[in-house]
């Protein structure tokens, strides 16, 4: 049994990042009772921390037949991506011309920080999403653009799993971490042009790297495509 009489909050935060991280596979269930035990809580309280996770998109619940964590969606990703490179292509363009050397150094110390963490022996995958994060967040803040920088993380029951699998999966540490310099590279160039197509070729890494395993190994992960 973890800790007795957590919050709803604190047990709220511990399964949002194991439905995030994927430990908790799309698909699979959470009954009540195993969530008293695991947490010392009462069932109310699990109750509701089961309400807020499907609030959020993170799991279903069918009355009488039980809760599920969500699949995702594989259009709303397509999506997402596709939003997130518009968006943050034009944040950059408009940040580079007004990038101080404060913050370019700032830039450099956390796309330092990503490449650390992913040549470990044993990456922490939580820890990289974390500073991928943290980078991102960079000139969206300098631009004061924290509301959308929120929206687009608020997405995260299906994009966020997705940039998870990703990243635990394809093997493609090295191709972002060539991303991420690229990116520094043309802040310090400021090579407005460069954006569009660096922000592209980032977002939709997963999309190519993952390939057929997005059909085939995980094709569970995901909910059916309908047929129009």
């Amino acid at each position: 049994m973890e800790q007795q009489y957590k919050t709803d909050a604190e047990i709220y935060a511990v399964l949002e990042r194991e439905i995030i991280d994927l430990t908790l596979r799309p698909g699979s269930s959470l009954s009540e009772n195993p969530l008293c035990s695991r947490f010392g809580a009462p069932r109310t309280l699990i109750r509701v921390v089961l309400q807020k996770l499907q609030e959020n998109g993170l799991v279903k619940i069918v009355p009488y037949k039980g809760t599920t964590v969500t699949r995702l969606n594989r259009r709303i990703v397509d999506e997402l991506i596709y939003e997130r490179t518009a968006v943050e292509a034009r944040v950059l363009r408009d940040f580079t011309p007004r990038c101080t050397p404060e913050q370019r150094a700032a830039i450099r110390v956390r796309v330092d920080a990503y490449e650390k963490l992913a040549h470990a022996p044993e990456p922490d995958f939580n820890r990289l999403y974390e500073a991928d994060r943290l980078l991102h967040e960079t000139w969206f803040a300098a631009m004061d653009k924290m509301y959308l920088w929120g929206t687009l993380q608020n997405a995260h029951a299906d994009y966020s799993r997705f940039r998870m699998l990703d990243t635990m999966t394809s093997g493609g540490l090295d191709e972002v971490i060539a991303d991420h310099r690229n990116l520094l590279n043309a802040i310090e160039r400021c090579d407005l042009a460069a954006f569009e197509p660096l922000v592209e070729r980032h977002l939709y890494g997963g999309i190519r790297r993952l390939g057929s395993r997005l059909t085939e190994e995980y094709a569970d992960f995901f909910e059916p495509e309908t047929v129009k």
